[in-house]
């Protein structure tokens, strides 16, 4: 296990199999590339799935979810996809390993540099159908 780690526990619901495989495809696709290589927006709008794109929110529809939302729920809202794909270039964590076993997973991702980014890793899973049932870090 690595020195710094965020460890999540997961609960994968009716669709284990699906729900793993959407994670472990997002994040193939984005540790394979690094940040002083970093492809453009439209790059990430092309290749990443419909399931996470349409979790994430447009800047007009963030604004909107912003305006109707009481400030202390906004750390409740989807992310807006430009600041998530910032976070996620820049994000201080690399991908450690994943377990799944039926309906439960547990994800470990090493952490490399202060501030993890790791509420933008969150997104991912949420959006993929997964519950976090617990996070441990260190």
């Amino acid at each position: 296990m690595p020195a710094a780690k965020w460890d999540f526990t997961l609960n994968l619901d009716a669709n284990p199999e699906e729900t793993w495989d959407r994670i472990l495809a997002v994040i193939d696709d984005i540790v394979a590339e690094n940040a002083a290589s970093w492809p453009g927006d439209d790059y990430w709008k092309s290749t990443l799935p419909a399931w996470l794109l349409s979790f994430l929110m447009t800047a007009e529809e963030c604004d909107a979810a912003i305006a109707r939302t009481p400030r202390e729920q906004w750390d409740q809202l989807p992310w807006e996809f430009g600041s998530w794909l910032d976070a996620i270039r820049e994000r201080d964590w690399r991908w450690w390993g994943g377990e799944r076993s039926g309906n439960k997973a547990r994800i470990v991702l090493e952490i490399v540099g202060i501030p993890p980014r790791v509420a933008a890793f969150r997104q991912i899973l949420l959006a993929a159908g997964a519950q976090i049932l617990s996070e441990e870090h260190d």
